[in-house]
């Protein structure tokens, strides 16, 4: 649990910035993260008996007029609500009737951990228009945080709509799952891949970032990673160093130390 992707989490929820939560600088990641799920949480869970009551009346209703009181009658925030207590299948059928504007607006009101079955069972062709939207807006916490609960071919396809090498770390910072990052990077092929590093060392943090996805590495992955670093600066081997070394991650990356 990388402590400081959950305060980057909590701060975005709390509508703060990660250096005015010094007060919570005793809690490690694995507390952050149980603090953040409790206050999400904490409406969902205290009416869900009235938003399960809600979309199962919704389940009879045809699925267009369902849309239509999502988008008309309860607006983004109860349509998220009640998203966790509907099937499916019936929820991607009722996406088909939504605009694109008004499935961005669901989705930053989404929690993603109560969203995983709806994830993966909406049509990846849906969440296309959704991630553009998204990425359109900045909302790269949102698009971290589905990133963890979301399947790995849909985060594949959803990758492909990112120019932006930057804008993959942006999004990887508010990921959990660096191993799922991982995955997806050690597919890409070089010139991507040189891309991705050449944008990770415009700012520190992002330098973090591409350690904590390296980490996540096998041995051979991690010494491609080397060799393409070494390509565009050798010094920025030894920035990396530093950096890892203070997030604790040196004998997770002594592949790419050692290459």
């Amino acid at each position: 649990m990388d402590r400081a992707t959950e305060l980057r989490l909590l701060a975005r929820q709390m509508h703060k910035q990660p250096d005015d939560l010094g007060y919570l600088d005793s809690l490690d990641g694995e507390a952050l993260h149980r603090l953040r799920s409790a206050l999400q949480n904490r409406l969902l869970d205290e009416f869900a008996p009235t938003f399960e009551k809600m979309a199962s009346g919704g389940k009879i209703a045809p699925d267009k007029l369902s849309a239509f009181l999502c988008k008309k009658v309860f607006g983004p925030t109860l349509t998220a609500n009640m998203s966790y207590f509907t099937p499916p299948e019936k929820a991607a059928k009722m996406c088909r009737h939504f605009d694109t504007e008004f499935m961005a607006e669901v989705s930053r009101e989404t929690i993603p951990e109560r969203a995983e079955a709806m994830l993966k069972g909406l049509p990846v062709e849906l969440m296309v228009p959704t991630t553009r939207a998204l990425l359109e807006n900045g909302d790269y916490h949102i698009m971290g945080g589905f990133t963890d609960y979301m399947p790995e071919d849909k985060i594949n396809v959803l990758m492909r709509e990112i120019q932006d090498p930057a804008d993959n770390l942006r999004i990887s910072s508010y990921a959990q799952r660096k191993d799922r990052i991982a995955a997806i990077a050690t597919g890409f092929d070089d010139d991507t891949l040189t891309a991705l590093i050449r944008a990770g060392h415009m700012k520190d943090e992002f330098v973090l970032e591409l350690a904590l996805t390296c980490a996540e590495m096998p041995a051979e992955q991690q010494q491609r990673m080397a060799r393409l670093t070494d390509a565009i600066n050798p010094e920025y081997r030894g920035k990396s160093r530093v950096l890892a070394e203070q997030a604790g991650l040196l004998d997770r990356m002594q592949a790419f130390f050692d290459a």
